[in-house]
């Protein structure tokens, strides 16, 4: 203990603190300056459609700093996407008789790049395929008044 003690007060000496602020100050500023550069990089988007979430792999490319907000700070990783703006390449029914509809993976891409606007979306991994909920019939409701009625 004695001898950490004695190395932190050479330290002190040693270094001047006008020299370690200088050095934190150019740490700060090659920093900034590197995220001014365009990465790629692979990132998870969990995506909300049909009623059901899933994770996807993208590879996005785009500033550092735009990269920052979506890989670090979680900012920007759900996503709603309407029914309507995807395609479905098949469905498929299990040994259950489950139904299961297969996303289009160039409509997902197109999708998400369309809400990604600073940045661009490269790729979309592999989709999973999503369960069909089927549809209940109507129920005919009569009522006292003889009157047919749905719901």
């Amino acid at each position: 203990m004695e001898k950490i003690k004695k190395f932190f007060s050479w330290l002190r000496n040693a270094i001047s603190p006008a020299y370690v602020s200088m050095f934190v100050a150019a740490f700060v500023l090659w920093y900034i300056t590197k995220l001014g550069e365009t990465y790629t990089t692979e990132h998870t988007v969990v995506v909300e459609s049909l009623g059901t979430e899933f994770e996807v792999d993208c590879t996005i490319r785009g500033k550092g700093t735009n990269l920052v907000g979506y890989t670090f700070l979680g900012r920007r990783s759900h996503f709603a996407v309407q029914d309507g703006e995807l395609m479905f390449d098949s469905e498929t029914t299990d040994e259950d008789g489950v139904k299961y509809r297969h996303i289009s993976t160039a409509s997902l891409q197109q999708a998400l790049a369309a809400r990604m606007g600073d940045i661009d979306l490269i790729a979309v991994g592999q989709v999973p395929p999503l369960k069909i909920e089927e549809e209940r019939p109507a129920i005919e409701v009569i009522n006292l008044n003889n009157d047919i009625c749905t719901r």
